[in-house]
């Protein structure tokens, strides 16, 4: 274990030093879809969504990324996705051909991305499932789960909402009024509490966890 640690700090720090900070402002674009991939990236601060713009006006989020998550390793030519920054965010940029040679060097820095976008794949494939397989509430109550562990406190049962009623809509294919009717009904069972837009106290996580199962 202790041999495990100090390969992670090693290749943390070899990351480090082909890294560049940058600050992106609230709802400003980092990149485009169809943009050179040129760069991937880190979240060192503040929350990013990857999202599609339909031709016809529409915007289907695929995903919210946190501090700690990296994104576009696996962009190859060209971006898939457009990134935007939901809050004032601070990343880390890498040169995509920096990180080739580093993984090249360092087999514990390419097992350690393929591991995360392993695992960025499974959430992926578990979002297709929710949007899929259920209702509006208990995708609602499934999202709230997940973010009440991202980013949850471990003194209290206080979590943030960084996104826009409209964001959590485009994430669930749901209308905002159907966010909104759902979380308004929510906070009248007393499942949760809304202190400000972007703060909520999970009340009871048994009953929301029930929701999410589709248990009414």
């Amino acid at each position: 274990m202790f041999g495990a640690a100090v390969e992670a700090g090693e290749d943390a720090r070899a990351l480090q030093q082909i890294g560049t900070k940058l600050r992106v402002s609230r709802n400003k674009t980092i990149f485009n879809e169809g943009d050179p991939a040129e760069y991937s990236y880190k979240v060192v601060s503040g929350t990013v969504r990857l999202c599609k713009h339909m031709t016809d006006g529409r915007r289907q989020i695929a995903q919210f990324l946190f501090p700690g998550d990296f994104f576009s390793f696996a962009d190859f030519g060209e971006h898939s996705f457009t990134a935007e920054a939901v809050t004032d965010v601070v990343l880390v940029s890498y040169a995509q051909r920096q990180v080739a040679q580093l993984c090249e060097e360092r087999r514990s820095v390419n097992q350690r991305l393929l591991t995360f976008l392993s695992q960025r794949i499974c959430a992926m494939q578990d979002h297709l499932i929710l949007l899929g397989c259920q209702a509006a509430k208990g995708r609602i109550a499934s999202f709230l789960l997940q973010l009440s562990e991202q980013t949850g406190s471990e003194e209290d049962q206080l979590f943030d909402v960084p996104m826009s009623r409209l964001d959590i809509a485009d994430y669930l294919g749901l209308r905002i009024e159907t966010v909104c009717r759902v979380l308004s009904e929510m906070k009248r069972m007393r499942v949760i509490d809304m202190l400000d837009v972007h703060q909520f106290e999970l009340l009871d996580s048994d009953t929301l966890q029930a929701l999410a199962d589709g248990e009414e």
